[in-house]
């Protein structure tokens, strides 16, 4: 089956609720996320990312830190064909400073919207509400959603 995502990108949140299991307010992020990897890994698309990711994944939202064997394990998963990683450079860091002051975001999210727009990708995925609602009008910014792909099991673990 078609995937209805061509090129997204994958803000860091998206994994961080794949590797974290979360449910919240009855989403189940963690079978969403796996199943948009999942789609990813049998070659429907390739997911995009910044390199600002890989830093951000070692913590997850209120709570501890990656234990060592599992840090490790997300870092190699991000070696993996199927994503792509955009490098953080000064003009990513002057579009971000220019995206902060223009749709009042935070300076990692507007990292992730210059990214995602260096990368010309068809729209970018988050679960933060206050990133979704900037909206930018080069990119749709919106909650990942399983849109008809089959679905296939994938955990982070």
């Amino acid at each position: 089956m078609a995937s209805a995502y061509q090129k997204p990108y994958l803000d860091s949140s998206v994994f961080v609720s794949w590797i974290k299991g979360e449910v919240i307010a009855g989403v189940d992020r963690t079978r969403i996320a796996s199943h948009i990897l999942k789609c990813a890994e049998r070659g429907d698309f390739v997911v995009h990312t910044s390199t600002l990711t890989l830093a951000e994944v070692h913590k997850l939202r209120k709570g501890p830190i990656l234990p060592e064997d599992e840090d490790q394990k997300m870092l190699a998963y991000f070696e993996n064909d199927f994503i792509q990683l955009i490098d953080v450079d000064r003009s990513i860091g002057e579009h971000a400073n220019s995206l902060c002051r223009k749709h009042g975001l935070y300076p990692n999210d507007a990292i992730h919207l210059a990214c995602a727009l260096r990368a010309r990708c068809d729209v970018l995925l988050a679960w933060d509400n206050r990133f979704v609602k900037a909206q930018h009008p080069d990119i749709p910014i919106e909650e990942p959603r399983l849109l008809g792909q089959a679905n296939f099991g994938l955990s982070p673990r």
